[in-house]
């Protein structure tokens, strides 16, 4: 019995790292078709494709609205269905949906409002997409994983905790087992890099890689996201945006730089998947504003290439889906408030500022009169993981104030943001908007950085 469950173990092992299922191929030659979303008025989803064979535009179908996080992936084992995740209207669950092979709706319950949805891994290698969400307990990570989710009237369910607070969840395959593990990427204890961590869910084992850069667990800490290979460790890429181009830096996962691109236009978007078939392993396209070109990271070449427009989509997607009912908030926060109705966040300063002074620019708060201190010279504003997005200087206290603070000032001097700009950095580390406000360890809130809090005059 050893020796057959043995032979039908590498079995299994050769069939999985000869070749792989390609991602985002409706058209079935072999090659990623350019998949993407078009919001409509109703603010509906059309899903197109252009074919590789042809060159034409097809419509795959209308799943989903705006604001539903894409789920796309090789969720039935017959090719690629598109695919959201959205908030379940009476309840605190999370609704996936695709459109099966016959083009009609299907639903499935899983996770629960400010979970992680994680869409477009195999944990179990069978050629089927898993479903998972992560959500912080207590300061841990806990990831649940439904294997083969809509195959299967009642999944398969899996429950392990792994990682914390102020980690960066994703997912990778490790090695040449053909499974995808559940991921985690976390600073060193001195902050000069980063180590991740892959736990391969059938055997349990984990494997950590070292040498990861700086900024894959620090500042607004871009999502690694998997290069898959046709045998072995997946490469881990990312994208960096800076002022008006995207930076695509691809890792082994030894640590060694394979590729560095740099792309015009900030709003570029990044997707995977066999785009060359001439190159091993596959590629990444982007999406940008003025210029659109495929990365081969085994070849080194960056070939120019068109997409369509509209919303590029691929297999990989991580999205925190609504706000978490859990009230969960960062471990380095001692307590953890309300938001006081002392306590007013503006996202701009007020008006009164002369238009040279950089608070009539930038967020503010501002404390009422009999607000209790201690009144720090500086204070932090920190997404939902704990990473700080914007510093806040003490301006005054007193003058019919308890204190105020304003980013651009101070300590804040160089996180000179408005609310917008708090925001969009809070939501691409965790996918919430949310932040909280940080005296020393105490925190308050959450609120969204992008809304006012106690003040209409923003």
């Amino acid at each position: 019995m050893r020796n057959i469950a043995s032979f039908v173990m590498f079995v299994f092992l050769v069939f999985c790292t000869e070749a792989y299922a390609v991602p985002s191929d409706f058209d079935a030659d072999g090659i990623s078709d350019h998949v993407y979303v078009e919001i409509e008025n109703d603010d509906s989803l059309t899903w197109k494709a252009v074919l590789s064979d042809s060159g034409s535009t097809s419509t795959l179908g209308s799943l989903g609205v705006e604001g539903n996080e894409l789920a796309m992936a090789q969720w039935l084992g017959t090719g690629t269905q598109i695919g959201v995740v959205s908030e379940e209207t009476d309840g605190d669950g999370l609704v996936w949906s695709i459109l099966n092979d016959s083009d009609v709706q299907v639903d499935k319950v899983f996770g629960k409002k400010g979970d992680l949805a994680v869409a477009g891994a195999d944990f179990n290698g069978n050629g089927i997409a898993d479903a998972a969400v992560v959500r912080l307990v207590n300061g841990r990570a806990r990831w649940e994983i439904a294997l083969d989710l809509f195959n299967e009237s009642e999944p398969q369910t899996i429950s392990v905790r792994f990682g914390k607070t102020g980690d960066r969840a994703f997912f990778a395959r490790a090695d040449e087992s053909g499974l995808d593990s559940i991921a985690i990427m976390r600073a060193t204890r001195n902050g000069a890099r980063s180590v991740a961590r892959l736990k391969n869910l059938m055997s349990g084992e984990v494997q950590r890689v070292t040498r990861m850069p700086r900024y894959a667990s620090q500042g607004s800490r871009p999502r690694a996201f998997p290069v898959q290979q046709v045998s072995g460790a997946d490469l881990l890429a990312f994208q960096r945006n800076r002022g008006s181009t995207a930076r695509i830096i691809v890792f082994s996962q030894d640590g060694t730089r394979v590729k560095r691109d740099v792309i015009s236009g900030a709003d570029a978007i990044s997707v995977v998947g066999e785009f060359n078939q001439t190159s091993p392993g596959l590629e990444i396209g982007v999406q940008g504003s003025t210029q659109s070109v495929i990365i081969s990271p085994t070849t080194n070449e960056t070939i120019t290439d068109a997409f369509a427009g509209g919303v590029a989509v691929d297999e990989i997607n991580l999205n925190v889906v609504g706000d978490s009912s859990s009230g969960d908030a960062p471990s380095e926060c001692s307590t953890i408030t309300a938001w006081p109705s002392t306590h007013i966040y503006k996202t701009v300063g007020s008006t009164h500022f002369s238009p040279g002074d950089v608070r009539r620019n930038t967020v503010g708060l501002i404390l009422m009169p009999g607000t209790r201190g201690p009144f720090p010279s500086c204070i932090d504003a920190v997404d939902t993981a704990g990473s700080v997005v914007a510093k806040l200087g003490l301006y005054q206290r007193g003058n019919g104030w308890a204190a105020r603070y304003y980013a651009g000032i101070g300590c804040g001097t160089s996180t000179a943001y408005n609310g917008k700009k708090v925001a969009t950095r809070a939501q691409a580390n965790t996918g919430s908007k949310n932040i909280y406000i940080k005296f020393g360890t105490a925190c308050y809130g959450p609120i969204d950085a992008s809304q006012c809090q106690g003040s209409s005059q923003c």
